[in-house]
């Protein structure tokens, strides 16, 4: 960890709201922070209490194991300790600093007592170690969440998983979808549509939702998923889990299939087909309900996302300032 003076480049103005006070000088620290963790937060807290005006610089490293978080997210878990207390800036990925001769500022390494020198990003990256605030460790839960998509088919859930995924994407999220039809091609295809078989679909996917959000991906999963022991099977794996509950009539439903899937249900030729010859039960605890007969994708996937708070990353994005 560097301690410098925090660079010049007009992170401060935006047109001319503002202009950069040359005399306020700045302890800047460099680092990945992947993620922000309590030995992170004494080395910033020390400077702060000595009455150091701070700037926290950003490393854009790419995205690996080492490396899981976009600097929007890191600048994000920075930002919930923080507040306005620190400048935030983004820099490129570096390698060394280098300076000639003495130029005005100090360069410093910082030795922190031994149980916060200990902590390690390693492990609390793999849970071994929860040595992260708490406004950190709330905020990390968010990013490693599976959305649950359930419904009668035609009900809404690809369109809707599709949109929250761009979404999301544009909020600096790294998020997957599973979708039912993909998945029964793909990954299930041995499976049928018995009781047993549909069990067994759900709790495959949902060990893959759950490696998923291990790895820091946000999961937008889009099953029928019929009854709510299914459903309860499915978040007792994952842990992380949000049921979002799409409710719309059978005849709407059926209006809206173009495959005829309805149809041919009721003629005997798909059986087992929920809503026609298979029960859907409406989720009893459902912790998001979207109404997709009465509202369009986007009024749905404005109410899914409040609901969740994911608003705060698009503030981060702005409040990051570039090198």
């Amino acid at each position: 960890m560097v301690l410098a003076d925090c660079p010049v480049r007009d992170f401060y103005a935006k047109g001319d709201k503002k202009m950069y006070n040359a005399h306020k000088r700045f302890a800047l620290f460099i680092g990945r922070w992947q993620p922000f963790h309590e030995g992170h937060k004494y080395l910033i807290d020390e400077a702060l209490e000595k009455g150091e005006n701070v700037c926290i610089a950003v490393r854009s490293t790419e995205i690996s194991d080492k490396n899981p978080y976009t600097v929007e997210q890191r600048a994000e878990m920075i930002r919930r300790v923080y507040k306005d207390r620190v400048e935030i800036i983004a820099i490129p990925d570096i390698k060394s600093i280098n300076i000639g001769r003495k130029v005005g500022y100090d360069v410093n390494r910082i030795d922190p007592p031994e149980h916060i020198g200990k902590i390690s990003g390693t492990n609390v990256r793999a849970g071994k170690d929860t040595n992260v605030p708490s406004e950190v460790g709330e905020y990390i839960k968010t990013l490693h969440t599976t959305l649950w998509l359930t419904g009668l088919p035609c009900s809404g859930k690809t369109t809707l998983a599709k949109r929250l995924k761009e979404e999301l994407d544009n909020r600096g999220y790294k998020a997957v979808c599973l979708d039912g039809d993909d998945v029964r091609g793909q990954l299930n295809s041995d499976l049928g549509f018995s009781a047993e078989h549909r069990r067994e679909n759900l709790r495959r996917i949902a060990h893959v939702a759950k490696l998923f959000n291990r790895n820091g991906n946000f999961v937008i999963a889009s099953f029928v998923s019929p009854t709510n022991e299914y459903r309860n099977m499915v978040k007792g794996v994952i842990g992380n889990f949000k049921l979002v509950y799409l409710k719309c009539p059978a005849g709407i439903c059926e209006k809206r299939d173009v495959k005829g899937m309805y149809k041919k249900a009721r003629r005997g030729e798909i059986k087992e087909f929920t809503g026609v010859s298979a029960p859907f039960e409406e989720p009893e605890n459902a912790d998001i309900v979207v109404d997709t007969a009465a509202d369009g994708p986007e009024i749905c996937v404005r109410q899914i996302l409040e609901n969740i708070k994911t608003e705060r990353l698009v503030d981060s994005r702005e409040y990051v300032r570039k090198w």
